[in-house]
C-alpha cells in the first residue's frame, strides 16, 4: 500500500469519527424519548414477557407524554423474542445498549467485508469509520433500528459462503429470514446455485427458529402478525425513503402501478436471478438487492445491508482510471450518503429521491457478473 493511499485512509478514518461523534453528541439524545421506532421492540418485548397480545397500537401517552404516537409492533414474532429481554433493562439503559451494539456490529462488519475482500487493514479501518456515517448507517442509529443484527447474520453467510462452508452460510441466513423475511430470497440463491446442503439447512433454521418464536409469543400473536400487521404496510406506501418497487410505483401514480412495477420487475429479478446467481458474491449481492425491490417495504436504514454486495464490486475496480474512480464514487454515494429529496414539484422530488433505488438495479447487474472469488 502506497503512503499516499495510507494517508488518505486516516484522514478518511479521523474525519469519519469526529463526524460520527459529533452525530451521537447532538442528534441521539432527543431521540431517547420515545421517537420510532425503539419503543415497538420495548413495548413489544413487554408484552411477550407479561404474556400479552404483542401486535397492536402502542400508548406513550403516560411514558412519555406522546398523545399521537402512530407506530406499532411491525416485526416477525422471532424478532420480538430476540429483542425482549432488552424490556427487562430501563428504557434509556435499553436504548444506549441497543444503539452501542448496533455501532460496534457495523463498524464491525464494514471492517470484516472489506478485509474479507483483499483491502488493507488502514483503508479497512477507514471503510469502518466512514461507514458509520453514512445515510443507511445514521437513519438506523437515529431510529434505533435492528437491522444491524441482520447485517451481521447476512455477512456471516457471505463470508461463509466465500469460504466454502456452505452450511454454515445457509443456518446464518436461515436465521436471517425468521427475523425479516425478505432475506428468504438468499435461499432461493442457494437451490439456484445448486448448493443443497446450504439451502436445505437455510429452510430448515428459518422453519425451526420460526416455529420456536411462535410457539413463545403464541398462536394469536402469530396470527395477528400475518393478519392485521402486515396489512398496514400499505400506508407506508409510496413514502420517501421506501426504496421498494411498489413505492416506487404509488409515489409516481398510484398504488396501481407499484403492484404493476412488482409483478412485472419482481418476476423479472427473480428469473434473472435463479438463472445466473452461481458465485458467493452473485447470490448475496444480486439475492439482497433484489429483495430490497421486491420487499413492500425497503427503508433507507435496510441499505447497511448491501455493504458486503457492494463492496467486492469496488474492490474489482480500478481506481486508477478517471472513469472507474467517478464510477466508484457514484455508486458509493448512491447507495450510502443519498436520502429523500423534497422540491416543490412531486415528480422531481420523487425521481430524485429514488436514485438508490436505482443504484440497487445497477448492484444486481454488476453483482451477476462477479467472477467466483478466490
Amino acid at each position: 500500500m502506497s503512503r499516499r493511499v495510507a494517508l488518505v485512509s486516516a484522514a478518511v478514518t479521523v474525519v469519519s469519527l469526529a463526524v460520527f461523534a459529533w452525530f451521537c453528541a447532538t442528534q441521539l439524545p432527543p431521540v431517547l424519548n420515545g421517537e420510532p421506532d425503539f419503543p415497538n421492540y420495548y413495548v413489544g418485548g413487554e408484552r411477550v414477557l407479561a404474556g400479552e397480545a404483542v401486535y397492536g397500537p402502542i400508548d406513550l401517552s403516560k411514558t412519555f407524554g406522546i398523545e399521537s404516537y402512530h407506530a406499532y409492533p411491525a416485526d416477525p414474532p422471532a424478532t420480538v423474542v430476540l429483542l425482549a429481554p432488552l424490556s427487562l433493562l430501563p428504557y434509556d439503559t435499553a436504548w444506549i445498549v441497543f444503539a452501542s451494539l448496533s455501532t460496534v456490529l457495523l463498524a464491525g462488519v464494514a471492517y470484516g467485508t472489506a478485509r474479507e475482500v483483499g483491502w488493507a487493514r488502514p483503508i479497512a479501518v477507514a471503510v469502518a469509520a466512514g461507514f458509520l456515517v453514512t445515510s443507511p448507517a445514521r437513519w438506523l442509529l437515529f431510529r434505533n433500528h435492528m437491522e444491524s443484527i441482520l447485517l451481521l447474520l447476512v455477512f456471516l453467510g457471505w463470508r461463509s459462503l466465500r469460504r466454502g462452508k456452505e452450511t454454515s452460510a445457509g443456518v446464518w441466513w436461515g436465521i436471517a429470514a425468521a427475523l425479516k423475511l425478505f432475506p428468504a430470497l438468499l435461499l432461493i440463491g442457494l437451490i439456484a446455485a445448486r448448493k443443497w446442503r446450504a439451502a436445505a439447512a437455510g429452510g430448515v433454521v428459518a422453519a425451526g427458529v420460526t416455529v420456536l418464536s411462535v410457539v413463545v409469543v403464541g398462536w394469536d400473536n402469530a396470527r395477528a402478525f400475518i393478519t392485521d400487521v402486515l396489512p398496514l404496510s400499505r400506508q407506508w406506501y409510496g413514502a420517501l425513503g421506501n426504496y421498494s418497487l411498489v413505492s416506487f410505483g404509488t409515489a409516481l401514480s398510484g398504488a396501481w402501478l407499484g403492484w404493476w412495477l412488482l409483478g412485472i420487475g419482481g418476476v423479472a429479478l427473480v428469473m434473472v436471478y435463479v438463472w445466473k446467481a452461481r458465485s458467493a458474491d452473485a447470490i448475496y449481492g444480486a439475492g439482497i438487492s433484489a429483495a430490497l425491490l421486491i420487499t413492500p417495504l425497503s427503508w433507507l436504514n435496510y441499505l447497511v445491508l448491501i455493504i458486503p454486495g457492494a463492496s467486492p464490486i469496488i474492490s474489482r475496480l480500478n481506481l486508477k482510471e478517471v472513469r472507474e474512480r467517478w464510477f466508484a464514487l457514484a455508486f458509493a454515494s448512491a447507495l450510502g450518503l443519498w436520502g429523500p429529496i423534497v422540491l416543490p414539484a412531486e415528480l422531481p422530488s420523487v425521481l430524485l429521491s429514488f436514485i438508490p433505488m436505482y443504484a440497487l438495479f445497477v448492484l444486481f447487474v454488476l453483482s451477476l457478473r462477479a467472477p467466483e472469488p478466490a
